[in-house]
């Protein structure tokens, strides 16, 4: 049985621009109300106008702040009612060798990718159990199944998710609340722009590169079907196939993809 979409009440994370942006579009195509949610609040504005009606609600939020995270659910919920789907997709990487990854990295990167998807989770999941109903939808990264060297602290937070979330499908098994994972590959995004580099330069990874709006109608479609895990790109789901079968060849593949990808910076 597939999941309804219309009218329900999604909470997306890191909504202002990429893959966040785009999934919420896609969700309120599909008919649902959309909380947008992220630190910049004049492009989650951009984003509700855009749309043009009152099922977008833009609410201010660093995720990673207690605080603002309740006052942004507080918010939500006041607007709209209690969470029907959460997509825990902010997320943040700092590009170096992990011994030359400073500690303040480190942290954003555990708070930001691990820590508050966990707080988002448990801050939604009360409502859902008691109403037999909801989803929560984690997105991670092929490198969460296949780490790469020199973003092997960023690939380890995304394991972390990958973890995490069958994990939780298995805790919630019988009590009609679906846990879903999304792992993109190389996509379109500012993430690489956004991202810091220590003592690599980092670059797209990929020339067949998905857009943003490809990841989010895989997601809003993962969530459509309950499809419980979804890999995207066919690089992804190669080196997926390849880990499988043998972590040696894997290993060796992604440290040529690291080596051409990131080179080292000069210093």
């Amino acid at each position: 049985m597939g999941y309804d979409l219309k009218d329900r009440i999604v909470f997306i994370t890191g909504a202002s621009s990429g893959i966040g942006r785009a999934s919420a579009v896609e969700y309120h195509r599909a008919g649902s109300r959309v909380v947008a949610a992220a630190r910049s609040l004049d492009k989650l504005q951009e984003l509700a106008d855009q749309l043009g009606d009152d099922r977008v609600f833009p609410v201010a939020m660093d995720v990673t702040d207690p605080a603002q995270r309740d006052d942004a659910l507080d918010k939500s919920r006041e607007r709209f009612g209690p969470i029907d789907v959460l997509v825990n997709n902010a997320g943040w990487a700092s590009f170096s060798s992990i011994y030359r990854t400073p500690p303040e990295h480190l942290d954003r990167m555990l708070k930001l990718n691990i820590a508050s998807p966990i707080a988002m989770i448990q801050a939604v999941l009360p409502e859902m159990l008691e109403r037999r109903s909801g989803q929560i939808v984690n997105i991670s990264s092929v490198v969460g199944n296949q780490p790469i060297p020199r973003m092997a602290v960023y690939s380890a937070t995304k394991a972390a998710v990958s973890s995490l979330t069958t994990g939780l499908r298995m805790e919630l098994k019988g009590t009609g609340v679906d846990v879903l994972l999304v792992c993109p590959g190389s996509t379109n995004t500012p993430f690489f722009e956004s991202a810091e580099s220590i003592d690599v330069k980092a670059v797209r990874f990929s020339k067949s590169q998905y857009s943003p709006e490809q990841v989010a109608r895989a997601i809003v479609q993962s969530s459509r079907r309950r499809r419980r895990e979804v890999t995207l790109t066919v690089e992804g789901k190669l080196i997926s196939l390849i880990r499988r079968l043998s972590h040696r060849i894997a290993d060796a593949i992604m440290y040529q993809v690291a080596k051409r990808s990131m080179p080292t910076l000069k210093t």
